[in-house]
């Protein structure tokens, strides 16, 4: 790895001879970095910055610009997802209109000119030049028009009525959008905008509820990925397929096998199209395939990966460059589609960089470490160079953690794998109190990336130790598979806590200080340890599940909640109330905070509710913060809550120390 970037930068900032431990009040400067795109002329990157607008308490993103070398970093615009046109001279992006609807706009580099070219009721939902630069195709969301509205006698024409508004008739399953609120009738359908503005054209009229991924194979044909059925019994992301449009027959194909298929790439001579999926929708964390799609068949060019590939670029017309989580890094593969041969970019890494863009052979994008965020990055020939520091003024002033990895064995010998931070100034003679992190998903992975909730928490004087239990991605599908029909259950509980026994045998912890806490599927076996186990002084369940049956009639994903049982409720309840942690309330005994957004559908607030009322019955202490604002997570959407969450965690196990 070539780290002579950093140390380059590195001379231009103050060096702190009296560093100090990390201090709560630098989040609000932290500020991150998404989606490099390099301009084809290989001179110019366009990438995404995220800061905190601390006097409106809000994530703010803006789009700025440098040289392909990261030198002349400047504001470019406001807006997101930047797309370069084919010859560099404009940039088109996304922007919110006046009445904060999501627009198509395009800046002009030579007059420094901006443009709106779309005027859309209902927002742009993904976009794409044409190769000659003349067209943008897009996406756009149709409604339905209700066809069960109900007359209200009485209403004379032109009267003024403050009327209550029709109510939504819900007739599918999956009514909630993700996450957010009720999710309206209706599909995307493609249109086109001239470059220079003008009307937008509707090309398609069809029954694929979702369209993404849109690239323009030539002047003709389009490539996307839309819904294979629109069975209201799977969930959204079971239904995905790949298809081609031809603009001027109005017609589309689908060019992938049946099943789950998604991210297409077009090689820049069109001849070929990779994508990833899986030939079945009978999964629950299949690692998805590379699929290639050539002279019109398209066949399986990888068997058995760790995970699903993240994100698929072509270096060239015969290899593409894919990202794969992979036992707890972020791993760079080289794949040749002609021989389907696949190797390791950079070996032995354990950090993570996540693909964005390439051109002429280099790689963009972010690439972090556990001791810093994401910046901006490049791979050339196989080493990494780091192209900014946007927080490196702030971070340099701290003492930071310095994190460990382990690896151990759980009851049944399964090997698991883990990380712990310790915190500075750390000395093996002390005693330190312990916080054990329990990710979501629970299909999910963690890594040793940057966490400053737990560098914030290690600089308190906790060991934060955080570990991926069976059901984790990147140790192979057999392993995120094990859970099936048994979530939560004895295996992952006893991966959990035999990694609190690995580390407390190191001698340096006070298992009298022991903490456990979780958020969504992190929040489930958070409960659910508590139930189980009362090493804890202290808990946190943040936005959990707790009651399976009432959980499955009230989320945005029901479909995907009924798949974790054999037989659905009303047949044999047994094995759902078996895994509800509310169930185990009799023999809880640990103090328990339960924290959820008041706005959050997909692990309900009642989940929370039903779980604190619980305790509260059998006299275990407990509290209940409502976190208002927030959707699914406790500080996500808006800065404060961070502060809030920190805060309320902090003093919930201050509270507790023996």
């Amino acid at each position: 790895m070539n780290f002579k970037k950093i140390l380059f930068v590195s001379l231009l900032i103050p060096v702190w001879s009296n560093a100090k431990s990390l201090d709560p009040i630098s989040y609000w400067d932290i500020q991150s970095v998404s989606n490099p795109e390099i301009s084809s002329d290989n001179k110019s990157v366009i990438f995404s910055k995220r800061y905190i607008d601390k006097q409106n308490d809000e994530f703010e993103s803006e789009i700025w610009i440098m040289d392909s070398n990261g030198d002349d970093k400047r504001f470019f615009l406001e807006g997101s997802n930047p797309k370069w046109s084919s010859d560099n001279s404009e940039v088109a992006f996304i922007k919110s209109d006046e009445n904060d609807v999501s627009q198509i706009f395009i800046k002009d580099l030579e007059s420094q000119t901006e443009t709106q070219i779309t005027n859309v009721e209902k927002g742009v939902k993904d976009f794409a030049w044409s190769p000659d630069g003349k067209q943008i195709a897009f996406s756009v969301f149709n409604e339905y028009e209700s066809d069960w509205k109900i007359d209200i006698p009485g209403r004379d024409e032109g009267g003024q009525y403050s009327w209550t508004e029709d109510p939504n008739v819900v007739t599918t399953m999956h009514w909630k959008s993700d996450g957010r609120g009720e999710w309206e009738s209706g599909e995307n359908q493609l249109y086109l905008v001239s470059s220079d503005g003008g009307p937008a054209i509707k090309i398609s009229d069809w029954g694929l509820d979702y369209v993404g991924d849109i690239q323009w194979m030539d002047d003709e044909n389009l490539l996307f990925t839309g819904n294979d059925e629109l069975n209201d019994l799977l969930t959204p992301w079971k239904q995905t397929a790949i298809f081609i449009f031809n603009i001027k027959k109005s017609e589309y194909r689908k060019i992938s096998p049946n099943g789950v298929f998604s991210s297409p790439r077009v090689s820049n001579d069109g001849k070929k199209i990779i994508f990833i999926g899986h030939p079945s929708k009978d999964y629950s964390s299949v690692a998805f395939d590379v699929w290639i799609h050539e002279s019109g068949r398209s066949k399986q060019l990888t068997n058995d990966l760790s995970s699903s590939p993240r994100e698929l670029l072509w270096l060239n017309n015969e290899s593409v460059i894919l990202n794969i989580d992979e036992k707890g890094a972020a791993k760079i593969f080289e794949l040749n589609t002609n021989s389907g041969r696949i190797k390791e970019l950079l070996g032995n890494f354990k950090d993570q960089f996540y693909l964005s863009s390439t051109s002429n052979g280099s790689v963009y994008g972010v690439y972090s470490n556990p001791d810093r965020p994401g910046e901006i990055a490049s791979i050339n020939k196989g080493e990494i160079n780091v192209l900014s520091e946007f927080n490196e003024l702030v971070l340099s002033q701290y003492n930071l953690g310095k994190t460990h990895e382990i690896n151990y064995k759980s009851k049944d010998k399964t090997a698991i794998q883990g990380w712990y931070i310790t915190p500075p100034e750390f000395d093996k003679k002390n005693k330190y109190p312990l916080i054990l992190v329990i990710h979501g998903g629970p299909h999910a992975m963690y890594r040793p990336s940057f966490n400053y909730l737990w560098h914030q928490f290690a600089s308190d004087g906790y060991v934060v130790l955080y570990t991926n239990p069976r059901g984790s991605t990147g140790y192979g599908s057999e392993f995120a598979n094990i859970i099936d029909n048994d979530y939560p259950g004895e295996g992952d509980l006893s991966d959990l806590l035999a990694g609190v026994d690995f580390v407390v045998s190191k001698g340096f912890i006070d298992k009298s200080k022991m903490y456990v806490q979780g958020c969504s599927g992190g929040g489930v076996l958070t409960a659910w340890v508590v139930g189980h186990d009362d090493r804890f002084a202290a808990a946190a369940s943040l936005c959990p599940v707790t009651n399976w049956i009432s959980m499955v009639g009230t989320t945005d994903i029901p479909a995907w909640t009924f798949e974790w049982f054999d037989k659905p409720f009303w047949e044999d309840p047994t094995e759902w109330l078996e895994h509800s942690p509310i169930m185990k309330t009799g023999d809880i005994k640990t103090p328990t905070l339960f924290m959820t957004g008041v706005l959050d559908i997909r692990t309900p607030m009642a989940q929370t509710e039903e779980m604190y009322i619980a305790l509260k019955q059998a006299g275990v202490e407990t509290t209940l913060v409502r976190m208002n604002e927030e959707w699914h997570g406790t500080g996500r959407k808006k800065p404060t809550n961070w502060f809030r969450t920190y805060g309320y965690l902090s003093e919930w196990y201050e509270k507790y120390q023996k």
